[in-house]
């Protein structure tokens, strides 16, 4: 209601300056009859005239309703006034919605997305200074694409979020693997995932103990029934 106020209050402003220019201009012409003058003078007076009146009315139509002309100044460092949808926190999943609602807009500029993170460095974000890994070894499907989706993009972050004449993003994106074990208690569940992980697509492989210790030679293995390993199109 408050914004309907502020366009309806904005567009009387403009019509203001409309009526206003004309009740000058009708004025003006009386007065000139008055000024004593020659005509190279007046011709100058009016061609001044004119272009003010011009300035009026291209400020008057910039102020109408759906303008993004405003009568103050314009500082960047401010957020915009208005804004369709705002992310509170700007750490890697505030961005990622921005992003991806930017992706998905049906009209390029369309929908107004404003992010608000109290941290602008990033020198005490969580997402700077804590470890994450992605993996693919999950139980539902869903998951398992997600993730592989997310692995993907970030291998390929440059086709995604460089700038032109910038320098390359460097995610320093590690492709390790990822590495579960399971005892005699909870290996059958890992074998159901497995069939689950590997039919999504996910490179998956079961590794016995002797294979998990050929792999992995500083592993204790005792108690080890299975090995799930995660293959390094994953990373951490």
């Amino acid at each position: 209601m408050s914004m309907w106020k502020g366009l309806h209050m904005t567009a009387r402003a403009a019509h203001g300056i409309h009526v206003s220019s004309r009740f000058i201009h009708k004025h003006t012409r009386l007065c000139t009859r008055n000024i004593s003058t020659s005509r190279p003078v007046q011709n100058d007076f009016f061609k001044d005239l004119e272009n003010q009146f011009k300035a009026f009315r291209e400020k008057a139509a910039d102020a109408m309703p759906g303008s993004d002309w405003t009568p103050f100044e314009k500082n960047s460092s401010l957020p915009p006034e208005r804004a369709d949808i705002v992310i509170v926190g700007g750490g890697v999943v505030g961005w990622s919605i921005a992003y991806w609602l930017k992706q998905k807009e049906m009209i390029r500029d369309g929908v107004r997305v404003l992010v608000v993170e109290r941290d602008p460095t990033y020198s005490q974000a969580s997402t700077v200074l804590s470890a994450g890994g992605i993996r693919q070894q999950f139980s539902l499907p869903e998951n398992i694409h997600l993730s592989m989706a997310s692995a993907d993009f970030m291998r390929n972050i440059n086709e995604h979020l460089s700038v032109l004449n910038d320098d390359p993003v460097d995610l320093q994106f590690n492709h390790s693997g990822y590495l579960f074990l399971a005892s005699e208690k909870v290996a059958h569940i890992m074998e159901e995932n497995y069939s689950t992980q590997r039919y999504a697509g996910a490179k998956v492989s079961l590794l016995s103990p002797t294979q998990l210790k050929e792999k992995c030679p500083w592993i204790n293995t005792d108690g080890v029934v299975l090995a799930s390993y995660g293959l390094p199109l994953t990373g951490c």
